[in-house]
């Protein structure tokens, strides 16, 4: 629709309808969708399925023992796990207005 002067050619009443179009690409919000913690030096992120992906140190953490540490990022993981759940559903707030409700709840 732009042409080769790289004017867009679409009508201003289509131009007020894409602009007003609902942004329906639910699984690409949700595949974006990262939760973050972090404490004691150590940043835990994960995706929305809670899959680690991506593991911080500062230096002054990894002076703490081998177990300490494993538990930090253990509890982190779920903490940012959570944080994940949350921007998740944030992103799935309004799906249910984009259907009409089913005949069966009338």
């Amino acid at each position: 629709m732009i042409d080769e002067r790289g004017i867009d050619e679409r009508s201003v009443e289509r131009l007020l309808e894409d602009a007003e179009a609902p942004d329906t690409d639910y699984s690409g919000r949700l595949a974006a969708v990262t939760g973050e913690a972090s404490d004691g030096g150590v940043t835990v992120t994960v995706d929305l399925y809670g899959k680690p992906v991506g593991l911080r140190f500062e230096p002054g953490a990894l002076t703490s023992r081998a177990s300490e540490l494993s538990a930090l990022v253990l509890r982190l993981s779920a903490e940012a796990t959570i944080a994940a759940l949350d921007a998740g559903e944030s992103v799935v707030d309004g799906l249910t207005e984009d259907f009409p409700s089913p005949a069966w709840r009338s």
